[in-house]
């Protein structure tokens, strides 16, 4: 039986790769994997604790919600921008702060 093999007798290619490049390829995958990675900055993880630690207290019943409207009528008038308010203020915080 006689057949057609390909344009001039040559074969038609194959959709896979040989092996040693399926390999080096694997190898290259493998290598970049490795090298991946996430570096959480201190300044981040900060952060995210403050934001932990808010919410859980916004979770809280005992929030008093006067106080925290005054807060911020006091912030939004611009009272807290005295040193002396602004150095109390920061000594009560910084207790929190770990």
């Amino acid at each position: 039986m006689v057949g057609i093999n390909g344009i001039g007798g040559v074969p038609e290619p194959k959709g896979e790769r040989p092996a040693k490049v399926r390999e080096k390829e694997r190898d290259v995958a493998q290598v970049t994997a490795q090298r991946d990675g996430v570096v959480i900055s201190s300044e981040a993880q900060a952060a995210a604790k403050l934001a932990n630690s808010l919410q859980s207290l916004s979770l809280q019943s005992g929030v008093r919600t006067d106080r925290v409207d005054a807060a911020r009528e006091h912030l939004a008038s611009g009272q807290y921008k005295n040193p002396d308010v602004v150095a109390k203020v920061a000594e009560r915080v910084s207790k929190y702060l770990p």
